[in-house]
């Protein structure tokens, strides 16, 4: 069964210019399009065929298709198999001139992917931004390009917008391996062999705070090695994914920019449902917690999660409580991605700016009864930590370019 037939955007057909393009374009929405069928609780076929346009060896087709299968039983738990079809690349008489660019910068409109580029654009000099635009996420794109106008080109960053399947109901675990093959396709018409992907750390590792949540994949470290093999593969050659914040928390991060001219204008929210940051997922409490602690606004939330109880703020909440306090009696899968990627101490410091902001709330009179019971119980051990720890905020931490994702075989 094949699961994807391409995007009728003008702009898009480029990508039908090259065979090893196509190939790239073939793989990346034929995994995401799985994972919408795999989570709408149809027949899942036994067999999915990806559609191949460039000459591979039956060595590489294999490999590839295990990368995919390990992709898909790793964050999706299905086991699915695949078989390479090699077709016909289709002619086109568009004829697109690309730039050529060393570096590529994923750019998503939200708080992480802004300071990327914004930071990425300083060290690297000939860089582009890359936006993978969804049809169904229409007011995420009039955000993107309304940064795209008053940010991004006053300080002359070109900005591609590049579009995929639609999102549909739910959140892609796989979106991030999608946007990362998309950005090799870029990368493949603008000789560009390095992306930039400037996920905090904190997200990029998320533990699960309960048994049953589910946690982000988007920039998790398995899936980005996942991609970056493919690419390899499909390319021939090396492909750096570069993860310069990857030991950040979100406070960390803000303070860097820490200007509400520029912070009200990113869009974090899992939703795009109102227009605005909604104030109750966790892409919103890690960034509302860093406002917080860095005294900015939060008028651009819809809900406040500190003045009303909410299950995913109470689940993060008890887990920064017990990892400061009590690790030794946290169960393994909270704990699994931490140990694994020795992330020890970035979690100390997004436990510690958690407590750091319900405190300066709770000084303001402006917390929830709930949540100021837990911080008074927190105060009897760690109080002091809390000053030290507003201090290290202000002294600013300098990104790590030489950080960069790792073959899967390491990890």
């Amino acid at each position: 069964m094949e699961v994807f037939y391409g995007s009728p955007d003008r702009f898009m057909k480029s990508v039908h210019l090259s065979p090893v393009s196509n190939t790239l374009y073939s793989i990346a929405n034929s995994l995401f399009m799985l994972e919408k069928i795999i989570k709408s609780r149809e027949d899942i076929p036994e067999v999915i065929e990806i559609p191949y346009f460039m000459d591979l060896t039956e060595i590489e087709i294999e490999k590839i298709c295990s990368l995919m299968k390990k992709a898909i039983l790793d964050v999706l738990c299905e086991d699915v198999d695949f078989k390479f079809i090699r077709k016909k690349r289709k002619k086109i008489r568009i004829k697109f001139d690309f730039k050529n660019y060393n570096t590529i910068c994923l750019f998503s409109g939200g708080i992480d992917s802004t300071l990327g580029i914004l930071t990425s654009n300083k060290k690297y000099d000939s860089l582009a931004g890359l936006y993978v635009a969804h049809g169904d996420l229409g007011r995420i794109t009039k955000k993107v390009s309304e940064l795209n106008e008053s940010l991004l080109k006053p300080n002359k960053i070109d900005l591609y917008k590049m579009v995929a399947p639609p999102m549909g109901k739910g959140y892609s675990q796989l979106r991030g391996f999608l946007y990362s093959l998309y950005a090799m396709i870029l990368g493949f018409f603008c000789n560009s062999d390095k992306i930039i992907i400037s996920e905090c750390g904190s997200t990029m590792y998320q533990p699960r705070f309960a048994p049953m949540d589910t946690i982000t994949y988007t920039t998790n470290p398995y899936v980005l090695a996942i991609a970056k093999e493919i690419g390899k593969i499909i390319l021939k050659r090396e492909i750096i994914l570069v993860t310069p914040f990857e030991d950040f928390t979100k406070t960390e991060m803000m303070q860097l920019i820490k200007d509400d001219t520029i912070l009200s204008r990113t869009h974090s929210c899992i939703s795009s449902r109102w227009g605005i940051n909604c104030g109750r997922c966790y892409a919103c409490i890690a960034r509302m917690i860093g406002s917080v602690n860095l005294s900015l606004d939060l008028s651009y939330f819809k809900y406040n999660l500190f003045q009303e109880e909410n299950h995913m703020m109470d689940s993060f909440l008890n887990f920064c409580f017990d990892y400061s306090l009590f690790e030794e009696g946290i169960d393994y899968w909270s704990l699994e991605n931490i140990k694994h990627f020795s992330k020890e101490d970035l979690f100390n410091r997004t436990c510690l700016d958690v407590f750091l902001a319900i405190k300066k709330l709770s000084d303001a009179n402006r917390l929830d009864m709930h949540y100021k019971i837990i911080l008074d119980e927190y105060l009897k051990f760690n109080k002091e930590k809390l000053s030290e720890r507003e201090e290290q905020i202000r002294n600013l931490k300098s990104p790590n370019f030489d950080s960069c994702v790792k073959d899967l075989s390491s990890l």
